[in-house]
């Protein structure tokens, strides 16, 4: 019998964990509500858990070096809103054990509750039928059964509760009833603790294949109507910085505030930046504070060596940087040629780590960097990248790579960030996104049976046409989308479409709607997506 853990155990145990998830992330990746070749939540919390346990094997059997690693390679490496959550609750579970010589089922079931905690309070609309449900009702479990002494028959109780809970997903979250499958990051949180079983019950987990570089989930457009970014480093227990986030968030927008260890930093925009430091007060010493109007900024440095990635930081810092996420060559030569800074490769199953956002970060030398993700599933990842860096960075919450192309192309460098930020999101709001892609197996959306190898058409996220043909479907959208004052359409083509493909579909534009304005063709070279078409 196993009535604890110890340091060596512990590493065997994410080990294993890691290791069962990655030979399973695949089956992870098919669990998507729409069938399209896009999932990738399973590669996701893969490659973020592998991270974490690379540095965590770079430790001694010190309980203490091993979580401390493991929940900064966590945080590091963590890719999509799967992995960020992922890393969250790896973040919390470790800092419930900290000082622990050993660990006991009690100390476990503890920390589980810590990390579904910390978790839950890093998501700023908690959705029930996902990975943080799983999670919690586990904890709940692990808490029922603390006093079991035997390890094995403590993680298998907590399997089969996390088990049963992955099976109601459907139940709490009707799109996946809709689609006929489970939550995929609960189903992910799943193969990790059967890993960890397997590697209590003496069986070695071998990894079957190394995890592909790729992601998964949400985050809202922010509107920023605040004069003041104001930034502050608190001296106090991060365990209370829920309820300073709590206390604050009714003062102002773009709100982000995170804990590590005795350290509370906090981001907000706001018009009363004094009532946040008062509050902040409460709680400690300011160690740091950064105030800026953002009314009054100065006059821009001209943009400089707009294909430059390694700024030269012994030059005076310009006004903006950006830094893009492109999921094509196509559209990462675009980004280049309008000034992007940085351009990381990602997109759907490619999302980029944290390390990565933060490593081209930290590679512009401009006063004011704005970050488009160009993916739902890479916001998160992105806001997490700006957390760990002390420069002033806005996420701009692009879903896709059309509306940040858009936005920088009527970004006016002589303008405050104030109403850089506002301009920004003002054209992102006036851009319809058509995407064109395929099914990857049967199902029903709305209502509409789907086969495998159709070819389905969505607008802003929305399932709207079936086909057979991609180049018909699309010009039965854009006919449907455009109207009077419909100025521009763009068409990105993919790296599956020929040139001549993409001419017959300009064509087909030109002789079959009714449309005055312009009609712009362009490589992008995206995979999976036959179509990415921008209609303004």
């Amino acid at each position: 019998m196993l009535d604890h853990i110890d340091g060596k155990t512990l590493k065997l145990l994410f080990k294993g964990g890691s290791q069962y998830l990655s030979n399973k992330s695949d089956e992870v990746n098919k669990l998507n509500v729409f069938p399209v070749p896009d999932g990738d939540t399973g590669s996701n919390m893969a490659y973020t858990l592998n991270y974490a346990v690379k540095e965590m094997e770079k430790t001694s059997d010190n309980i203490n070096d091993i979580l401390n690693n493991l929940s900064r390679g966590a945080l590091l490496g963590a890719k999509g809103n799967s992995g960020v959550i992922l890393s969250q609750i790896i973040r919390g579970f470790a800092k419930s054990l900290l000082n622990h010589d050993i660990i006991t089922t009690k100390d476990f079931a503890e920390a589980l509750n810590m990390g579904s905690s910390v978790a839950y309070k890093a998501v700023m609309k908690p959705t029930e039928g996902t990975i943080l449900t799983v999670v919690r009702d586990c904890a709940n479990e692990a808490l029922k059964l603390s006093k079991i002494k035997d390890f094995e028959v403590f993680i298998d109780g907590i399997v089969k509760a996390a088990a049963e809970s992955v099976e109601r997903t459907p139940d709490l979250l009707p799109v996946l009833k809709q689609a006929g499958v489970v939550d995929s990051g609960g189903k992910g949180f799943l193969f990790i603790l059967l890993g960890m079983l397997e590697t209590i019950k003496g069986h070695e987990v071998v990894q079957e294949y190394t995890t592909k570089d790729v992601s998964t989930n949400e985050t809202d457009l922010t509107n920023i109507n605040f004069k003041y970014c104001t930034e502050m480093l608190i001296n106090a227990n991060s365990q209370m910085s829920h309820k300073l986030k709590s206390e604050i968030e009714s003062f102002g927008d773009s709100l982000i505030v995170v804990g590590d260890d005795d350290l509370i930093k906090v981001h907000i925009h706001t018009n009363n930046p004094g009532l946040v430091l008062q509050n902040g007060l409460k709680y400690g010493d300011l160690l740091k504070v950064k105030i800026d109007n953002m009314k009054i900024q100065h006059e821009n440095v001209i943009l400089e060596s707009k294909n430059n990635l390694k700024q030269d930081n012994s030059l005076s810092a310009k006004k903006y940087g950006f830094l893009a996420v492109s999921p094509g060559d196509g559209i990462s030569k675009i980004f280049k040629e309008l000034g992007c800074d940085v351009v990381i490769d990602g997109g759907q199953t490619m999302n980029p780590s944290a390390l990565d956002i933060l490593n081209g970060l930290e590679k512009i030398n401009a006063e004011n960097i704005i970050v488009f993700p160009n993916n739902k599933n890479i916001i998160m990842t992105c806001e997490q990248a700006m957390t760990m860096s002390d420069k002033n960075i806005y996420v701009i919450a692009t879903e896709s790579f059309n509306q940040a192309i858009s936005a920088i192309i009527n970004v006016d460098a002589n303008m405050s960030i104030d109403d850089v930020i506002r301009s920004i999101n003002d054209t992102i709001e006036k851009i319809r996104t058509i995407e064109i892609t395929y099914s990857i197996r049967d199902s029903v959306i709305d209502g509409i049976d789907i086969k495998s190898g159709d070819i389905l058409g969505f607008v802003d996220g929305k399932f709207t046409a079936i086909g057979t043909d991609y180049n018909e479907v699309a010009l039965k959208i854009i006919s449907d989308n455009i109207s009077e004052d419909t100025a521009i359409i763009t068409v990105y083509y993919g790296k599956d479409i020929s040139d001549n493909k993409a001419k017959d579909l300009q064509n087909d534009l030109q002789n079959f709607i009714s449309f005055d304005g312009d009609i712009d063709i362009q490589y992008g070279g995206q995979p999976l997506y036959y179509y990415v078409i921008s209609i303004e």
